[in-house]
């Protein structure tokens, strides 16, 4: 299969290909990071999350968009907020975050697949230290079970030998066009799992949010709460020398008051039942490849 991109004055711009059904982007542009960001965006139906990156950038605008979740601003009208972001996935290599604003990238690629319902991206990077690591990062937001979103992050050694640290959180206060909309009213974590619930100031609408967090093929690997007096993260210690590779998984479960009368309950009891990412992500595909098939159907 092609992928297929256009030329202009200013840089490769991407194009979805009718067979491949994707988008690819194979240079970051840091000018054009808000369009990218509209542009690789992930929906089902029930939310729609902008595609930002899981470890940040200066002035992104991460946004996660749910289904009938508005509340009042001045001037007396409601607006569609900005909820709580899920995406939080930071990576230390001997005290350095991985950052594409940090360091060199060497190498870049960001696809989205339309007939997957996937957003990739791949990164080798070299630290300002001068480590370099490969980063392959996937996500999706279920369409099997749309309460249910997931990130899987691998990273390989090129040339480091060391401890990486990876850490994930929520970002319990995020604003809409410079609006607040969210109070935290409880956050908490223990074992893998962390938990958020918010409400809405002025509409009353209640979130609940969790997350754990999975080592990938090392069962023994510790994971960690921190920061439980302030805003909950999980993290675990990892060791990495050149050729090898580790996975982490980000499971997230999400609801609000009007799905179910105590959201954060239904969050914490669905995260309890969740599979692995890779069940996970069978029985996505398998949902998008129905649904494709239905209204081919049509």
């Amino acid at each position: 299969m092609l992928d297929v991109f256009i030329e202009n004055s200013l840089q490769n711009q991407p194009l979805i290909n009718s067979t491949a059904w994707k988008v690819i982007e194979t240079e970051f542009n840091a000018t054009q990071l808000h369009e990218q960001e509209t542009v690789f965006t992930l929906g089902n139906g029930y939310l729609g999350t902008r595609g930002t990156f899981e470890e940040g950038y200066p002035h992104d605008y991460p946004a996660t968009m749910i289904y009938g979740i508005y509340d009042d601003v001045a001037i007396a009208h409601t607006e569609l907020v900005n909820c709580p972001n899920w995406l939080p996935l930071v990576v230390t290599v001997a005290g350095e975050c991985f950052r594409m604003d940090s360091g060199e990238i060497l190498k870049y690629e960001r696809q989205l697949d339309l007939r997957l319902g996937l957003v990739t991206r791949d990164v080798r990077w070299r630290s300002p230290a001068g480590h370099t690591l490969d980063f392959h990062f996937e996500r999706f937001t279920s369409l099997a079970d749309q309460h249910v979103l997931a990130i899987r992050c691998q990273i390989t050694s090129i040339d480091f030998e060391g401890d990486i640290t990876v850490e994930v959180g929520f970002d319990a206060q995020p604003k809409t066009q410079g609006v607040q909309h969210w109070r935290t009213f409880n956050q908490g974590g223990i074992e893998q799992i962390i938990w958020l619930q918010s409400r809405t100031i002025y509409s009353g609408i209640q979130l609940g949010m969790a997350a754990k967090l999975v080592v990938e093929g090392d069962d023994a690997a510790s994971i960690r709460v921190e920061n439980t007096s302030g805003a909950p993260t999980l993290a675990t210690t990892l060791q990495l020398f050149p050729e090898k590779t580790v996975a982490v998984e980000k499971i997230v479960t999400l609801f609000t008051s009007q799905d179910t009368e105590i959201p954060i309950a239904a969050a914490l009891q669905r995260l309890a039942d969740e599979p692995r990412y890779t069940t996970l992500l069978a029985a996505h595909l398998a949902a998008w490849d129905t649904q494709i098939v239905t209204r081919k159907g049509k």
